[in-house]
């Protein structure tokens, strides 16, 4: 048994993401956003399913834009990847979706770690 979430909430970028995704007709769109939902029972029933961030090695835009103290990557099909982070509030636990990256922008946040 894992460490339990109260919610999973997507971030605006997050939902916008999986919105174009589940409306785009390629197969492999419809793979991703699958995986995408089927995530969410995972990471409710454990928040730290994802492979691990170092601290120091979160990107500062994102560390910036979503002021991150910690974060969290699920692979996804065709070299995606969903990052999350963990946040706690009136003592419940909540996962925040806050990027659904294609391969290129995960490239650019983490030069070398790639396919």
């Amino acid at each position: 048994m894992g460490l339990r979430a109260r919610d999973v909430v997507l971030s605006p970028s997050a939902s916008e993401r999986l919105r174009r995704l589940e409306r785009d007709p390629a197969r492999s769109s419809a793979s991703i956003a699958r995986r995408i939902r089927s995530l969410r029972s995972v990471l409710l029933a454990d928040c730290l399913h994802g492979e691990v961030v170092k601290k120091d090695r979160i990107p500062r835009v994102l560390r910036d834009t979503y002021g991150l103290e910690n974060l969290y990557v699920e692979d996804l099909p065709s070299f995606w990847r969903l990052l999350y982070t963990i946040v706690r509030d009136r003592g419940e636990r909540y996962v925040v979706v806050v990027e659904i990256a294609d391969h290129e922008a995960y490239d650019r946040w983490f030069p070398g770690r790639g396919r």
